[in-house]
């Protein structure tokens, strides 16, 4: 693991979403940062498409608020523990391929010495990402880190005319307080400094109004928020990792969670690359795909949320970001169904296909029988931890939801069959056979 910063340094991205812990359980890594009892995440403040604050309450309160540089210190550590060899601080200098695979030069404080790689993992986060498609409106974000009594002890999230506002309190009194902007909005505004523009758009906020005696804590920083991403994450002999591959809009707060998971999964696509070469189409479909899908999956979701700001302010700024939110929503999928009675005749889908899919088994990626539906936004192969295509091969026509789960009872309990079946009918995958003899959909 070549890294180039000694740790532990700053670094943004210090709220972390709930699903981030269950990905580290998966690493091995989970105990290891709750040791470090970093405080918890139990509501966020928001005033985003009403005047009101409102409070929204995490019950499981698994989000977290972490010191970046001491998070990632952890990890670091947590790697070497299980074998990583790291060499920090180290800067890549040149990277080249052969027919024999990697040679990488690497400079250190006290000289270079070179390295050859079968594969190379590229995690450099932006500055790696050169030339992206972009998934959303281009967006800046200036951030700060402030220090003073009285300053909110809980995460706010605030939308304003022109721009919108996330602040977290972090372990040891600072408290970041970031300002998302349109860049060429922000280049056309005339101030002398960049301080000075970001006290001008803090003026518009009401986030640090409790707090009389609040001072930066350090210089105001501008760093590119655009979600993009990579047209090619994997080849043959590398792969993208991280905001290396792609990036989502920050109002999700879910960045270091889907680069946790794109890490995950990109160690079973490089396991796969180098022990199962015959596979490695498989393995790139799959991670390249699972990349798009996350990236549509979020821009959809952010589009929306945008909207809701739009509604109440109706500027240019939120009507950009909003633009298409009602367009996003997959055009072929059916509507929502009505609730199916336990008795009611059900039906395959005409438009259900079973088709051959790529997907993580284990330490590998490999094809596996899935459903594909354009109610879908990917195929499916497991559902409940159950392959959903086993599950519906010799599907008889008529039979109810209540014979369904009966049918399966040999591997499930019945509770879990009913909420499959459920799944496979909310999902359009399973129609009423008067909805498909009438057409309706």
């Amino acid at each position: 693991l070549l890294e180039r910063a000694r740790f532990p340094r700053r670094h943004v991205g210090e709220s972390l979403s709930p699903g981030v812990l269950p990905l580290l359980e998966s690493a091995g890594a989970r105990g290891a940062v709750e040791a470090a009892s970093f405080p918890r995440i139990r509501c966020v403040h928001v005033q985003w498409d009403t005047t009101a604050a409102q409070v929204r309450e995490d019950p499981r309160t698994e989000g977290l608020l972490v010191d970046r540089g001491v998070f990632d210190a952890i990890l670091l550590e947590h790697a070497r523990r299980c074998g990583v060899r790291v060499l920090q601080p180290a800067r890549v200098a040149e990277r080249r391929q052969t027919v024999s695979g990697w040679l990488i030069e690497i400079l250190f404080s006290d000289g270079a010495r070179q390295l050859r790689a079968d594969l190379i993992a590229d995690a450099g986060g932006r500055d790696a990402a050169a030339h992206p498609a972009l998934v959303g409106r281009r967006m800046l974000a200036l951030y700060a880190y402030w220090r003073g009594s009285h300053l909110p002890t809980e995460p706010k999230i605030e939308a304003a005319r022109d721009a919108w506002y996330w602040s977290v309190p972090l372990p040891g009194g600072l408290f970041n307080l970031q300002v998302f902007v349109d860049p060429r909005d922000f280049e056309r505004a005339h101030s002398n400094s960049l301080e000075e523009r970001y006290h001008a758009l803090l003026a518009q906020s009401r986030v640090l109004e409790s707090s009389r005696n609040a001072q930066l804590a350090g210089c105001v920083r501008a760093i590119d928020a655009t979600a993009y991403l990579h047209s090619t994450c994997v080849t043959a002999a590398s792969i993208r990792v991280g905001e290396a591959a792609m990036a989502i809009d920050p109002v999700s707060s879910s960045g270091v969670q889907l680069g946790v998971q794109s890490a995950l999964a990109g160690a079973v696509v490089a396991n796969t690359l180098l022990c199962r070469p015959e596979s490695a189409q498989i393995a790139a479909r799959f991670f390249q795909e699972s990349l798009r899908a996350a990236s549509k999956r979020h821009a959809r979701w952010a589009a929306g949320y945008y909207a809701r700001a739009a509604a109440r302010f109706e500027t240019r700024f939120w009507q950009k970001r909003a633009a298409g939110a009602a367009l996003q929503d997959n055009p072929k999928a059916s509507p929502i169904p009505s609730p199916v009675m336990p008795a009611t005749a059900l039906t395959l889908s005409p438009q259900l296909i079973f088709a051959d899919v790529p997907c993580l088994d284990g330490e590998f990626v490999m094809l596996h029988r899935g459903l594909l539906h354009p109610a879908l936004e990917t195929a499916v192969v497991y559902v409940g931890g159950h392959e959903a295509a086993a599950l519906l091969q010799g599907f008889r026509a008529g039979c109810t939801i209540l014979e369904l789960a009966r049918s399966w009872t040999d591997r499930m309990p019945m509770e879990s069959g009913l909420a499959i079946a459920a799944w496979l009918v909310n999902h359009s995958l399973l129609e009423t056979q008067i909805s498909v003899q009438s057409g309706v959909r």
